[in-house]
C-alpha cells in the first residue's frame, strides 16, 4: 500500500493537494490526487488531507483507519463559551481525598492525544499515579532531592534558601510538592526529541479538557525540577534513561470552594508588536 491512497469515494476537489505543507499531493490528467514515491519521504505527517477530505476518501499508511472518527460540528462551542473555558481556567491546590476514577483520567487522556506535536511524531507517553499514597510517594522522594541538594550547597549560600525553605514547609507538615492531589499526571518523551515543547501543550490540552470536566489541576513545577536533575526519582516511577520527563498535572476533583472561580483573574495588558 503507498503512503498517500484514495478510494472511489474521491470527487477530485483537489483540496488534499492544495492543504498539503509539503506540497508532495499532485493531481494527474484526471485530476485523481497522487503521492509519487520518490517524495513520499517529505511527507511531514500533519494528516490535514485525510481531516479535511470531505467526502472521507483519502488515506495515510500510518494512520490507522479505525481512528477516524467522525466530528460533529454541533458540539462545537460558541466562541463565547471556548473564550470563557480558556479564561476560567485556574491553578488548583486544594482538593478532595477521592482520587479520580480511571476512566474518567483515560478520557481526559485521550482527548490531550489530539494535541499538536511536531511532524505529528506523537511521542508523548503518560505516567498517572492512581491513588493519594502514590502521589504523596513521589513528593516524598521529590523533598529528599531537594534536601540533598540544599544540603550539598555551602552553608551561608544563598543558592540553598529554595531548597531549605521548600523542606522546611514539607517538615512542618504540609505537602508543597503536590498539594494533597490524589493524582499525578507526568508527561514523558524520548529525550532524544528536540521539541519537548510537545509534552507542555499535551499537558496544556489535559488542564483544558479536566477543566472542563470539574477537574481541577495544577502544575506540577516542583517534581518537573527534581525529575530534570535527578535520574534516580525518573527511574522510580517507570521512566527509562533515555526518557525525559516534561512536565506533570496534579489532579483531582477540587474542594467545593474552589470548583468554579467567581471572577476572572486579572492579566497585564497584552505586549504585542506589530510589523
Amino acid at each position: 500500500m503507498p503512503m498517500f491512497s484514495i478510494d472511489e469515494n474521491c470527487v477530485k476537489c483537489g483540496l488534499c493537494a492544495d492543504l498539503c505543507p509539503a506540497g508532495i499531493i499532485k493531481t494527474d490528467e484526471s485530476k485523481a490526487p497522487f503521492v509519487a514515491g520518490e517524495v513520499e519521504g517529505r511527507c511531514i505527517r500533519c494528516g490535514q488531507c485525510v481531516s479535511f477530505c470531505p467526502v472521507r476518501a483519502c488515506y495515510l499508511d500510518f494512520q490507522p483507519v479505525g481512528d477516524r472518527v467522525v466530528v460533529d460540528a454541533g458540539l462545537m462551542p460558541s466562541a463565547e463559551s471556548a473564550e470563557t473555558l480558556l479564561r476560567s481556567r485556574r491553578s488548583v491546590r486544594r482538593f478532595k481525598d477521592e482520587p479520580l476514577p480511571r476512566a474518567l483520567i483515560e478520557g481526559l487522556l485521550d482527548t490531550a492525544r489530539y494535541a499538536p506535536t511536531a511532524s505529528n511524531s506523537q511521542e508523548v507517553r503518560w505516567v498517572v499515579s492512581e491513588t493519594r499514597e502514590k502521589t504523596k510517594a513521589i513528593a516524598g522522594r521529590v523533598i529528599e532531592f531537594f534536601r540533598e541538594t540544599a544540603a550539598a550547597i555551602a552553608v551561608g549560600d544563598e543558592g540553598a534558601r529554595p531548597y531549605s525553605g521548600i523542606v522546611g514547609v514539607w517538615d512542618g507538615g504540609y505537602d508543597i510538592i503536590t498539594r494533597g492531589a490524589p493524582n499525578l499526571a507526568l508527561a514523558v518523551m524520548p529525550s532524544e526529541n528536540r521539541f519537548h515543547a510537545d509534552g507542555a501543550i499535551a499537558l496544556t490540552y489535559l488542564e483544558l479538557a479536566a477543566h472542563a470536566n470539574g477537574v481541577g489541576c495544577c502544575w506540577a513545577g516542583f517534581v518537573t525540577m527534581a525529575a530534570r536533575n535527578n535520574r534516580e526519582l525518573c527511574r522510580s516511577v517507570g521512566v527509562r534513561d533515555d526518557e525525559t520527563i516534561v512536565g506533570g498535572q496534579m489532579m483531582g476533583f477540587p474542594a467545593p470552594a474552589v470548583a468554579i472561580s467567581k471572577l476572572l483573574p486579572p492579566r497585564k495588558p497584552i505586549d504585542v508588536s506589530w510589523m
